[in-house]
């Protein structure tokens, strides 16, 4: 096995554990949303987040850097913008509605509670269906490709 394939065989777990741990988080942030129970907690799991996305995208450069020919391949291309919406919808829509959610809650306002509820409603439902798309997409690879381990 040259390095280049043992770099890939590394990469690719780590790519990977960085897209669980953002579909985690978000599993479990959804579910703090619906019951309202450990709403404390789901404040402190951005980090998560923000760590998944930083693992997706340092070892999907790395990996586009060493298969350049990846970038030809239309699948490819299609769950790299799906993956660049899944995390900019996530900081510039989920995250201040997020937070605006816990601080009424927090604060027992129920004024705006239901639109802010039902568009973190949509944002979650979007959010999750991004990820199970792009894990189609990864699955439906063909074999013979680099990234398929």
């Amino acid at each position: 096995m040259t390095r280049p394939q043992l770099l890939l065989r590394i990469l690719l777990p780590l790519h990977l554990t960085g897209l669980v741990l953002m579909a985690g988080t978000t599993i479990f942030d959804y579910y703090c949303f619906k019951t309202l129970h450990f709403l404390h907690l789901a404040s402190k799991f951005g980090v998560l987040i923000r760590t998944g996305a930083i693992i997706i995208i340092a070892t999907g450069i790395t990996m586009l850097i060493m298969e350049k020919d990846s970038w030809s391949q239309p699948l490819f291309r299609l769950k790299l913008g799906l993956t660049a919406i899944l995390i900019l919808h996530g900081m510039l829509v989920g995250n201040p509605r997020a937070t605006k959610f816990r601080t009424l809650i927090t604060h027992n306002n129920t004024e705006h509670l239901d639109t802010l509820t039902s568009g973190l409603n949509r944002f979650y439902l979007l959010q999750l269906t991004l990820f199970l798309t792009i894990i189609l997409i990864s699955v439906s690879i063909p074999r013979d490709h680099p990234h398929r381990p």
